[in-house]
């Protein structure tokens, strides 16, 4: 794809968040370049970044890098419909299109016998609940088929559907899916280069109207493993991936996955050998990936619309603050990582950074 020495390697993001900002972190271990197509007065990529792009200048950051990757699947589609066309975009633009729109995220996994809830797709609010009724008896989990993510545009009705009446006027895809009385909720992150597979040790995770709000481990599970190896070869995929699960009886079902670094693998940056973001650089530009460890108990806590930091936290955790300009309700302002002696340690800290955090208890 390059014939430059990795010295002037320059690699572009499309997108400027806190996930771009923590690639940039990592990957300045490296002699590499970072460019960034995002807000130069607010967002936290840029900051760090060696160059800034302006969305209207998406040729030009393009232009000028060797590899494109993303941040986030939610990014400028001219932008990465550009870079794959320039042949640099990494992952590949397959992968990002399966979330830009959720039913052909779930089709692709049905369709190559990966194991996810029963689903159905409506062309809009109407026949959505028409499905709901007729398929699930009024309980399952609407959700509007493009721009969700962090919960945002799903709907959980148990029984309540009078509530949700507003969703018939609704003219988009929606996908309608079983509601899933899991045990509990788990995420692999996984890296794949063009010659090598390598994972991480899974986590538990705790989400809260679709958002995550603290994950720990280390949990182990050999069907994720198999899972996550199989996905990224029927992708072709070159980086790191987050899979998300729910868990019943030991059997696992795909929620979500996530093409790109994500929230779930935070834990790697103090409790791994090598951070996912550190892998996903060296997976995309063509060098050999870490030995991949984790030999320590962890956790991480999101700090969720607030900028509450007391100095305690300093006792249980680390912190990583994104420098947002603005709190938002709901919005990732930073997160906390831990490192405990056992799993019940881990779970004591985490309550006492929650409790730290949230003095009057978080609401989401």
């Amino acid at each position: 794809m390059y014939s430059q020495p990795l010295s002037k390697l320059k690699i572009g993001i499309l997108g400027g968040g806190q996930l771009g900002w923590m690639m940039i972190l990592e990957g300045k271990k490296y002699p590499f370049e970072f460019y960034v197509l995002g807000d130069k007065e607010k967002d936290p990529a840029c900051k760090i970044a060696d160059k800034c792009f302006s969305e209207e200048e998406y040729k030009q950051m393009i232009d000028s890098s060797d590899i494109i990757t993303y941040e986030f699947e939610h990014v400028n589609e001219n932008a990465l419909e550009y870079a794959e066309e320039k042949e640099k975009l990494l992952p590949r633009i397959n992968n990002v299109e399966l979330k830009r729109e959720r039913y052909k995220e779930k089709e692709f996994l049905r369709d190559n016998s990966f194991p996810v809830p029963r689903f159905y797709v409506a062309e809009d609010g109407d026949e959505a609940l028409k499905i709901l009724k007729e398929e699930f008896n009024n309980e399952g989990v609407i959700k509007t088929s493009k721009g969700g993510y962090d919960g945002k545009g799903q709907y959980f009705i148990h029984n309540d559907v009078d509530k949700y009446q507003f969703i018939k006027d609704m003219k988009c895809k929606f996908v309608v899916e079983e509601f899933v009385n899991y045990d509990f909720e788990a995420s692999i992150i996984a890296v794949r280069s063009k010659n090598e597979f390598k994972y991480y040790t899974p986590s538990y995770n705790y989400n809260e109207k679709g958002i995550l709000v603290y994950n720990y481990g280390p949990y182990y599970n050999d069907k994720m493993i198999e899972i996550a190896d199989n996905l990224t070869r029927r992708l072709d995929y070159v980086g790191t991936i987050g899979i998300e699960f729910f868990v019943r009886k030991n059997q696992v079902l795909i929620n979500e996955i996530a093409p790109r670094v994500h929230n779930t693998g935070h834990y790697t940056l103090d409790a791994a050998s090598i951070s996912q973001f550190e892998e996903h650089i060296r997976a995309i530009s063509g060098l050999p990936l870490g030995s991949i460890s984790v030999s320590k108990f962890f956790g991480m806590v999101n700090i969720l619309g607030t900028d509450n930091l007391p100095k305690e936290l300093l006792n249980y955790g680390k912190v990583y603050w994104y420098g947002k300009n603005e709190v938002r309700k709901r919005r990732k302002m930073g997160h906390v990582n831990i490192i405990g002696n056992d799993l019940e340690d881990v779970k004591q800290k985490i309550d006492n950074v929650i409790k730290l955090i949230y003095p009057q208890g978080y609401s989401l």
